[in-house]
């Protein structure tokens, strides 16, 4: 009897059915392009990774345009703020003053924040080497208040000092007489000016301080005598000093 083994053998080899037998590759041919597909997700995942950067470099540096940008606003609104005497009140427990603009000789102008409780006088006082002094007071009122200085002629033709608080609606006022011979003096006089002046911004100050707004001092001019050539020394020690002041009101 047949081995039943090398007749099923037999079988298989005389089928008419076609077999694929994979045969082994030979030593030198192609593999499968693994490799190269690898490849190309490593191109791909790189090419993201510099988008990504070039992107993020790109906007750190629009970040930092627009940062400088907004910087030189703010430089340059802090600035205007400070020409146009514009008052930032930053803490309402203290007294805030700034310096306001004035296109007048003569003529001084601030913005006074007063705290809730709190009462302030100004003074404004023109006072001569020579003897004699005038002084104008006017009382603050709570929140905001506007100060006006002023040395001026009157329609009648006299020179006056005037101390002018405006708060909203209502205005306070005091005003003297000059002499004729002091203004003429100070029309030719050298000036120097000290305390709380224009393009300073706004000053904070505690409610019981006393705050000096304006200090200037008039000198005469050194003039030489016509005939001697000698310069006078009259002139130099006469002096005029203008000053204006906040002084708290004691209860």
């Amino acid at each position: 009897m047949p081995n039943p083994t090398h007749r099923d053998f037999r079988a298989v080899m005389n089928s008419s059915e076609p077999h694929n037998i994979e045969a082994p590759a030979p030593p030198g041919s192609p593999r499968r392009n693994r490799w190269t597909s690898f490849s190309l997700l490593t191109i791909l995942l790189l090419l993201t990774i510099a988008a990504l950067g070039v992107s993020h470099v790109r906007m750190s540096w629009q970040l930092d345009e627009n940062n400088q940008a907004m910087a030189t606003m703010q430089a340059e609104l802090t600035q205007l703020r400070k020409e146009t005497g514009y008052l930032e009140i930053t803490d309402e427990k203290l007294v805030h003053v700034v310096a306001a603009p004035t296109h007048e000789d003569l003529v001084w102008r601030w913005k006074v924040f007063v705290p809730e409780g709190v009462t302030i006088k100004s003074h404004m006082q023109v006072k001569q080497s020579t003897g004699g002094s005038t002084t104008g007071t006017s009382r603050l009122q709570e929140g905001t208040n506007q100060i006006e200085l002023a040395i001026y002629r009157g329609p009648e033709g006299q020179w006056k000092q005037k101390l002018t608080v405006v708060r909203g609606p209502s205005t306070s006022s005091s005003s003297s007489d000059l002499p004729e011979e002091f203004m003429s003096w100070l029309n030719n006089a050298m000036t120097s000016s000290s305390g709380l002046l224009n393009a300073e911004g706004t000053k904070t100050f505690q409610p019981d301080q006393e705050i000096t707004l304006l200090t200037m001092t008039a000198r005469g001019r050194v003039k030489p005598d016509p005939e001697t050539g000698e310069r006078s020394k009259q002139l130099t020690e006469e002096s005029t000093e203008i000053t204006a002041w906040l002084e708290p009101e004691k209860p």
